[in-house]
């Protein structure tokens, strides 16, 4: 009991469904709940009292077409009849019949039956059922009704098949034994009743579960006519979900063969014919259709023979056709066609049932329901299979059966579409969330990158972006202030067209953006750009490599650039001598080269300047790794191929033996000349060698070193090495000499 509770709250959803499709399945039989069952035996039943009795049961069949009163009276043809449970058409029983036949029931009627119809002064009623193809109906050889009609030698000359009462006034009953007889003519041997539900009893409550048996019948037919149809209209909005389309023609099939044999639509087609190719071919497609519903609707897949399934009922469905201009046609449907399908039905829905227990299996919750459904469907439609193939007697409750797998089924799809519906709820509220955090960042973003923007504009320093070959990606708008030149006809343009000093100024930048990539670290030099006239415009240089999130070369140079400040004091500079002791840092090479020449302008050009500096800068960096570092030219060469020379640099800063060591830098100006002297702690080299076929090599192997010495002896007036080779003096006179004492007194 506690592990039941226990269910019930977990998923008391499903029981609460479960009890509702219960009072679904007791309320189809209400009406129904006012008749009571007398069973006739042998032909005869017992009327009791004045209330509706069922009349299913055995009667007795005259299986030719007897004159009505051989057949009401006792004599050498009953002895001919035969015993047949109703409902069942004579083809079902075996028996193939040309025309017509007689049915007879003994009603006996007791005395307080009859006293209580007096009393009311109310006949009889008899509710006759879905028959083929037309009858008529007598009470003591007493006419009271037919469907349809019948000519004088049994053949049909006008069908009437729908269900029917026929009244029996009050002055034809008699107290004890009365007689009903009934002349039922075929058509192309198919005769006698195709469902249950005869009844007989007093006339306003027989026309009342007319009445009832008609709106119930009508109102369930087109229940099932209307879900399919919306099934079908889901399908057309959703177009991948077959389910809905095979569930909607399923439902719409079964909802026709409801009408087909309960009343509504004998009162729009008399014709017979017709009423039977509705009721046959959906009897026939609604197989493939449940089929294929249950193949889409379980998410897993599912073998099943379909091309050969569709192949069998479109033969079938054709056949059946012949009877419209075939008069055996029919016969041979009823007899053999319409079992087999029935035979097909059973085996649909035990491989249904099978499917859905294996869905259970693999945790589809919807599962459960379905094969409530299929339990309840199965049962009552195999009861009635097994009446309608004489084997045993049927109940008509397969209409009803059916609603209940219907409802089953609109459960699970409901408990489907609930499921999709909340993870849908769920996927648009995170959703929202995502997309209001994300409107946030995007505004937060816009308003960085408009602050930025604004930053970058109103900057005073020329801004830009380069790619790693050097080609601008953006520039502010200080290129209009520094160099005369639009933003936009500068993008896109490499930055070495801006060099105002060629070649020497395009190899240092290249050098420059080179050092950058290599080594991820922020480059400062001096630069001269070349403005809208073509005259040199010094800035300082800053540049900074940006990685892409793959953290490989492909990224971007970032960089900046600002007016050359001139050393206010620097005009009053007659002469000055200073001495640094360097750490072997590449980065103190090039601020060391900026600041022994920033007080050079009153002597030289801004060209031979720059010229200068790359030279100083190169000779100051060799003396920190080919002299300090020990590091040769050979391994220079091979690092630089390989692209490991930064880490090659790296790992002898941080050997002992090297780490410690200084380049000294001997620096002196004087009105006529500027002198420097570098010296270095290590062994020493053979310079003459070097500067024999230094540059030469470098430039074949095209690497970025080796031509340090080529550069200093073009701009220096004087480049000479100590015998050791650790030191080197540099001596560059000046053309132009100023007065020594411009005091006078």
């Amino acid at each position: 009991m506690a592990r039941l509770r226990k269910y019930i709250n977990a998923d008391n959803q499903y029981v609460r469904r479960i009890h509702l499709l219960i009072w679904l399945i007791l309320f189809s039989f209400l009406p129904h709940c006012n008749t009571r069952s007398a069973v006739p035996e042998e032909g005869t039943v017992t009327i009791p009292t004045a209330d509706v009795y069922g009349l299913s049961g055995s009667w007795l069949f005259f299986p030719e077409d007897l004159p009505q009163e051989a057949v009401l009276h006792s004599g050498p043809a009953i002895r001919k009849a035969l015993s047949i449970r109703i409902p069942l058409s004579w083809h079902q029983a075996g028996l193939e019949i040309q025309g017509s036949a007689w049915y007879r029931l003994n009603v006996d009627i007791l005395n307080p039956a009859l006293l209580e119809l007096r009393e009311k002064r109310e006949g009889l009623s008899l509710l006759l059922p879905h028959t083929d193809a037309a009858v008529e109906v007598y009470w003591n050889g007493k006419l009271v009704g037919r469907n349809g009609k019948i000519g004088p030698d049994g053949k049909l000359l006008e069908s009437g098949h729908r269900t029917a009462v026929h009244d029996i006034p009050l002055e034809f009953v008699e107290p004890g034994r009365n007689v009903i007889t009934i002349r039922n003519a075929s058509y192309y041997g198919v005769g006698g009743f195709l469902t249950s539900g005869v009844f007989l009893g007093p006339q306003k409550e027989i026309h009342a579960l007319f009445e009832r048996n008609v709106i119930w019948n009508s109102v369930l037919g087109l229940i099932f006519v209307v879900v399919g149809i919306q099934h079908i209209g889901l399908f057309l909005l959703y177009r991948r979900a077959l389910s809905y389309l095979y569930f909607g023609l399923f439902s719409a099939s079964f909802g026709l063969i409801v009408l087909s044999l309960h009343t509504l639509i004998s009162f729009w087609y008399e014709n017979y014919l017709i009423e039977h190719q509705i009721l046959f071919q959906s009897l026939i497609w609604i197989a493939i259709f449940h089929l294929q519903y249950l193949k889409k609707f379980y998410r897993f897949r599912i073998r099943i023979p379909t091309a050969l399934i569709i192949a069998f009922c479109s033969v079938v469905s054709l056949f059946g056709l012949t009877s419209l201009f075939w008069e055996e046609g029919l016969y041979y449907t009823e007899k053999y066609i319409i079992p087999a399908t029935l035979v097909s039905h059973i085996l649909g829905i035990v491989w249904g049932t099978m499917v859905s227990m294996r869905a259970l299996r693999k945790g589809i919750r919807e599962a459960r329901i379905i094969v409530i459904g299929y339990v309840i469907f199965g049962i009552t439609t195999l009861l009635d299979i097994l009446g309608y193939l004489n084997l045993f007697s049927m109940v008509g409750l397969t209409e009803e059966g059916f609603m209940a797998f219907v409802f089953c089924m609109g459960i699970a799809l409901s408990s489907a579409f609930s499921t999709a519906h909340l993870q849908k709820e769920k996927l648009v509220t995170r959703l929202r969330a995502n997309i209001s955090k994300l409107m946030q960042t995007q505004q937060g973003l816009e308003f960085s990158e408009e602050k930025y923007r604004q930053l970058v504009e109103n900057s005073a320093e020329l801004i830009f972006t380069l790619t790693p070959s050097g080609e601008i990606i953006t520039m502010n708008r200080q290129s209009q202030t520094h160099l005369g030149r639009s933003p936009r006809k500068l993008v896109g343009k490499n930055i070495a067209e801006l060099a105002a000093h060629e070649p020497i100024g395009t190899v240092l930048l290249r050098d420059k953006i080179d050092e950058v990539i290599r080594s991820r670290s922020i480059v400062a030099f001096s630069f001269d750009f070349k403005n809208i006239l073509g005259e040199p415009r010094q800035m300082n240089v800053v540049l900074q490599f940006i990685p892409d999130t793959r953290g490989n070369s492909d990224g971007t140079i970032y960089g900046r650039a600002s007016a050359y400040v001139e050393d206010s004091l620097g005009q009053y500079l007659f002469s000055e001598k200073q001495t640094y002791f360097l750490a072997n840092y590449i980065t103190l090479g090039d601020q060391m080269s900026l600041r022994l020449t920033q007080h050079l302008h009153h002597f030289l050009t801004g060209e031979q300047i720059m010229s200068m500096q790359l030279g100083l800068r190169e000779m100051i960096i060799n003396a920190m790794e080919h002299g300090n570092l020990n590091i040769t030219y050979e391994e220079k060469s091979a690092a630089t191929r390989e692209g490991t020379y930064i880490d090659l640099f790296r790992q002898r800063q941080a050997e002992a033996q090297f780490s410690e060591k200084k380049v000294k830098v001997d620096y002196i100006l004087t009105p006529s000349f500027v002198g420097f002297r570098i010296t270095d702690e290590g062994r020493g080299f053979d310079h003459s060698e070097m500067m024999r076929k230094g540059a030469s090599q470098a430039n074949t192997e095209r690497l970025g070193h080796g031509r340090g010495i080529q550069i200093a002896r073009s701009e220096f007036d004087s480049v000479r090495y100590n015998k050791k080779g650790n030191q080197v003096t540099l001596i560059k006179k000046f053309e132009l000499i100023r007065e020594m004492n411009p005091i006078k007194n």
